[in-house]
């Protein structure tokens, strides 16, 4: 379930953000402090629209096929150039066993003990970070241990500014509760100073006395002062509500910038450092929320949910580069194992899945390039293959199988031998028809026969005779010279090679087809007796083949290949020829018994000989008939 997650990194160019930040502030023009990786918002809209991951598609490996699909192609993983050249650059190189190796491994290993929430007292977080500028010193860390401080460093920073904040909003909050006081004060106690006075009248018909209103205008909660207070109040609200916001983006801000960088280390497949980073990060966040912030329609975030049924978080992360790890270390025991046992197709398939995965694992950098370089000159057998097939040079490819079954017992050549044998016979089928078209003086089909065949096998062999014959012009009168001449010098093999050409070329001659039917015949019957006994050869009945071919041989005494054959037999039927020779000289002679007895030894060394048969029954029918006269 996990390993499409894990191959992920096979998109070299995933190294963009993945990240949704939350909604920047009002201010356009100011300057970004985070490191977070942004495009134009135009591009960014545009690709999204078209079911980008914020503007980057993931790449995406398919183990049920090996293909690797991103931004939109799809491609062979195992016969890819670019993954090809850097499988093979490694193949090449010594194994990574240096002093500095050792101690940036070391360094890392201690940095992830003290991280261990299983250490004995607890994670050390101090000491954890203080390592990692000495891991960045190794060039082989490429300063992702600085950029991974430097990433700490920040979210520290966001944590001290969030405590300042806090300090200086519960300033802000006991302003306000003064101001508060303050108004409550004012509204409750301020009165005019003659509230409660009678006012005498001079005039007529006047009341004699009227009392003030206990409040007047400017006065109390009618007085400017009041209403300072109030705004004043808002005005704090309104600073703490933005200080309070502002803290917050800050704060989920460099998450985001932290998460994008263990997200970029997944991506450039560093699993130890995605490790290290996950352990850090539970030790500046410690209140547990470790979800990552992926757009929940982005591509990566489907693959998660799609695949693990949850939402992707830290956690996860951390997971799926433990699982890695443990991947490639599996595949690198089981690659060695395969090298031992010479089944380097099998070897060659596992270390290059391991290293896929695990580019930068210590597991891979220190496998010794003794190993690795049986495996190369397996995989360059290969690739030779492939590309000799691609090409339809069969010559070649029939070489290269023989040569890898050579190289490896598991070496699975079907496929590739079924590819040779059905596209050099389907050539030699249209070579064979074209040569029956020339013969016939039938350009037309000649030529197209031809042309399929040079399709199929553009080196087929053959294709030289074709030439011949059309250089030739294909004079009727040549090839009638031709037949007389090899037939004049008993080359009857030629005679049968040609066959197809001389046949158009005599068949209006009863004298000379007479003698190429004969002759036709003659080399099937040889080739019959030669194929027969190289069947009995093959299960061990020397004598049987040999007296098969001995009677072939009477009738056809000069033919080479015939006598080649029985040179090659003669000396394991030895003593079954001699006795054979001396008893048909002692047969000659008139000396019978000395000739049965040959007969009967050779017999017994060849039980089911019709030869010796016969002649014991002949023998014995003319001592009878010397015994009876």
């Amino acid at each position: 379930m996990k390993t499409p997650l894990l191959y992920l990194t096979l998109a070299l160019p995933l190294f963009g953000q993945v990240y949704t930040p939350p909604a920047p502030s009002n201010n356009n023009n100011s300057t970004p402090t985070d490191t977070v990786t942004r495009s134009p918002s135009s591009q960014s809209s545009n690709n999204n629209a078209n079911g980008g991951l914020l503007g980057n598609e993931v790449g995406f490996f398919n183990p049920t096929n090996d293909t690797i699909s991103w931004n939109g192609s799809t491609w062979a993983a195992s016969n890819n150039r670019l993954v090809a050249a850097r499988f093979e650059k490694y193949l090449n190189e010594p194994e990574i066993v240096t002093a500095e190796a050792k101690v940036y491994r070391d360094t890392i290993d201690e940095i992830l003990a003290y991280l261990s929430p299983h250490r004995k007292g607890g994670p050390v977080f101090a000491d954890a970070v203080a390592l990692l500028p000495k891991a960045a010193l190794y060039p082989g860390d490429a300063k992702l241990c600085d950029s991974l401080s430097n990433a700490i460093y920040t979210a520290i920073l966001s944590k001290r500014d969030a405590n300042r904040t806090k300090a200086l909003m519960a300033a802000m909050e006991r302003e306000k509760k003064k101001a508060i006081l303050d108004a409550d004060w004012k509204a409750r106690t301020e009165k005019d100073p003659n509230v409660g006075k009678t006012n005498t009248g001079a005039g007529k018909g006047d009341d004699e006395g009227t009392t003030e209103q206990s409040t007047q205008v400017g006065r109390g909660a009618q007085s400017l002062v009041y209403a300072e207070h109030l705004r004043r109040i808002a005005e704090i609200e309104a600073s703490k509500k933005t200080r309070e916001m502002e803290g917050k983006v800050k704060r989920e801000l460099s998450k985001v910038q932290y998460q994008a960088l263990m997200v970029q280390l997944f991506a450039q497949r560093r699993f130890q450092h995605v490790i290290m980073a996950s352990r850090f990060y539970n030790m500046i966040w410690k209140e547990g929320d470790g979800t990552l912030y992926i757009d929940e329609d982005s591509d990566i975030n489907k693959m998660f949910s799609e695949s693990l049924g949850v939402s992707p978080t830290v956690s996860t992360l951390d997971s799926l580069a433990n699982e890695a790890i443990r991947d490639v270390d599996k595949g690198v025991e089981v690659f060695s194992f395969l090298v031992e046992r010479e089944e380097l197709e099998s070897a060659s398939k596992r270390l290059a899945e391991s290293f896929i995965v695990g580019e930068f694992m210590p597991s891979i950098n220190t496998l010794e390039r003794a190993k690795k370089r049986k495996v190369l000159e397996f995989v360059r057998g290969s690739n030779v293959l492939l590309n000799a097939i691609d090409s339809k040079d069969y010559v070649k490819a029939s070489q290269q199988i023989k040569d890898l079954k050579g190289k490896a017992k598991d070496f699975d050549a079907t496929k590739a031998e079924a590819a040779v044998a059905t596209f050099t016979r389907a050539s030699d089928m249209h070579i064979m028809m074209a040569k029956n078209h020339l013969a016939a003086r039938d350009m037309e089909k000649a030529q197209l026969e031809i042309r399929q065949a040079m399709e199929i096998w553009p080196q087929n062999p053959k294709l030289v005779e074709v030439d011949q014959i059309i250089n030739s012009g294909g004079s009727v009168i040549q090839l009638r010279n031709d037949f007389d001449r090899l037939f004049a010098e008993k080359n009857y093999r030629e005679v049968f090679k040609r066959q197809h050409e001389l046949a158009y070329a005599i068949k209006d001659d009863d004298d000379r087809q007479a003698k190429f039917r004969q002759v036709l015949e003659n080399i099937t019957a040889i080739e019959t007796a030669v194929g027969g006994a190289a069947k009995m050869t093959n299960i061990g009945q020397d004598y049987a083949a040999w007296e098969e071919l001995s009677e072939v041989h009477q009738r056809f005494p000069d033919d080479p290949d015939l006598n080649q054959v029985m040179t090659k037999l003669a000396p394991k039927v030895a003593d079954f020829t001699i006795a054979l020779n001396k008893a048909e000289k002692h047969e000659e002679q008139g000396n019978l018994g000395s000739a049965l007895s040959w007969y009967y030894k050779a017999q017994h060394l060849h039980q089911g000989s019709k030869k010796t048969d016969e002649a014991i029954e002949r023998l014995v029918n003319r001592a009878l008939e010397s015994n009876t006269l």
